[in-house]
């Protein structure tokens, strides 16, 4: 009995100590790294083969890619006055560190593709335009040759380069760029300050980028691939890999030194450019001949436009398939052979891909009106810039205008002057400026002062309101809303 007795004491206490917080806290510690420990073994281990795997991948699409990286440099000779309006940017973005102040000569270093084993090579244009002498530069041992542009195309950043090799060379694998996602890795082949054969990896950071100026502003075809892989001065030229060493781009400026993204031309229109270059020695595309823009709100609902879909032309060259077909600045294009247009941008893709000749139907809105015209594209004369950025929205009040002054209008030409535009008031803020001609208000020419105030006059609070003016010898654009009060 007293053994029975003992056992039922323990047993209690026991029950006693368990119900203890201390010890309670204790052994639920102890449970839980009993239960960690377990599989952590296992966890690293895993976590070591990802680790190494993804070290692998690198190292292979480093030594996939690497035999058809080339390095090229360029000499040039600018004129005095070219070289005394260089800004220190253009030097930032794209790599000319080394100018002759003596001869005014521009030394520009860069990178290239191999893309055929007869020595093709495609590389940025502004590597190789206007340039002298062109030396590349292969393989481990340096070999240097001689290379010739066998075609440019400075709308795309795009040139194609021919070297005369003993034997076939080893030619870059090509990806789809159509296909990209933002996250995937992105691994940048380039001699970034002359550091050759240098590998950098990132992810891809965005898709679609455009509205780049500055240097840029001819390149009007702008469809950037963005990136962290790490992109400097040296890098123009070489290209961006996905991870099975396909290249999905072609390395091409930077957004500033030391901002950590940069910007890759899509492989596709790379592509595109290199095989029209070797089939015509230039890429042809299709004209329509009108300078285009996005909608927006204000701009939209001045022209009683239900969305923001299309492209507002806000410009239609004189003698061109436009012209000719009847196109209008302030139409709007919905359509361009039954496909809808979204924005500007999908317009200026759609026309450059036909060809000259080709008659596309074009379906747009003509104050709230829809119609539909025929056009027969010509091809796309390479100095005429056709698409502008979208402006912000504006405001017309704030402003004072005049005659045209004498000697500042064209023969025939109607209009008033803006002569003064008040701080932080309404024009101000939807930049209008000093110094624009009005042409048009609503749709409605403005022939004098008084017939820009009478219009001006007959508009509603709230109501949004379309001008059309000129600045710079260029016609554009402005969207301005009317307050709903008065100040």
């Amino acid at each position: 009995m007293d053994g029975k007795r003992g056992i039922k004491a323990n047993k209690k206490e026991c029950e006693n100590k368990m119900k203890s917080p201390k010890i309670a806290v204790a052994l639920s510690t102890l449970l839980c790294l009993v239960l960690f420990m377990g599989p952590v073994p296992y966890g690293w281990a895993a976590a070591e083969r990802s680790v190494v795997q993804l070290e692998n991948m690198f190292v292979d699409v480093s030594e996939k890619a690497m035999p058809t990286v080339v390095h090229i440099t360029s000499q040039r000779q600018l004129l005095k006055d070219m070289k005394d309006k260089m800004d220190e940017d253009f030097f930032k973005i794209f790599p000319f560190p080394h100018m002759d102040p003596d001869a005014f000569r521009a030394m520009a270093a860069g990178s290239g593709l191999i893309m055929d084993k007869a020595g093709y090579i495609l590389t940025n244009n502004h590597l190789v335009e206007n340039s002298e002498s062109i030396k590349v530069k292969i393989g481990d041992k340096g070999r240097l040759y001689d290379g010739q542009v066998i075609g440019r195309d400075p709308a795309t950043d795009l040139a194609v380069i021919k070297i005369e090799p003993e034997k076939p060379l080893p030619q870059a694998t090509l990806g789809d760029s159509s296909k990209l996602k933002v996250g995937q890795w992105a691994i940048a082949i380039g001699d970034p300050f002359g550091l050759e054969k240098t590998v950098s990896v990132g992810v891809i950071s965005g898709l679609g980028r455009a509205g780049f100026g500055g240097p840029l502003e001819n390149v009007r075809y702008q469809d950037f691939i963005q990136t962290d892989a790490s992109i400097n001065p040296g890098n123009s030229g070489g290209p961006l890999l996905n991870s099975n060493g396909e290249v999905i781009g072609i390395n091409t400026f930077i957004q500033s030194a030391g901002s950590g993204i940069g910007f890759a031309i899509p492989v596709n229109m790379a592509k595109e450019v290199y095989e029209q270059v070797l089939e015509h020695g230039e890429v042809i595309r299709g004209y329509l001949g009108v300078g285009i823009r996005d909608l927006w709100e204000g701009m939209a609902a001045a022209l009683n436009v239900p969305d923001m879909k299309g492209a507002l032309i806000d410009q239609v060259m004189p003698d061109t398939p436009a012209e000719k077909a009847g196109l209008t600045h302030g139409d709007v294009v919905r359509k361009i052979d039954g496909i809808e247009i979204e924005s500007s941008k999908m317009l200026q893709q759609i026309i450059s891909h036909k060809s000259p000749g080709d008659k596309v139907r074009v379906t747009l809105l003509r104050q709230g009106e829809q119609k539909e015209l025929t056009v027969e594209l010509s091809k796309f004369p390479a100095e005429i810039a056709m698409v502008r950025e979208p402006e912000k929205k504006e405001n017309v009040l704030g402003l004072a205008v005049g005659p045209l002054p004498e000697g500042l209008a064209q023969p025939g030409e109607k209009g008033v002057f803006i002569t003064d535009v008040e701080p932080n008031g309404p024009a101000e803020e939807g930049e209008l400026a000093e110094g624009d001609i009005i042409l048009e208000v609503n749709m409605q020419e403005v022939k004098s002062v008084d017939a820009f105030w009478k219009i001006v006059d007959d508009l509603k609070p709230g109501q949004w309101v379309s001008f059309y003016i000129k600045r710079a010898n260029q016609t554009i654009y402005r969207a301005v809303k009317i307050p709903t009060t008065q100040p």
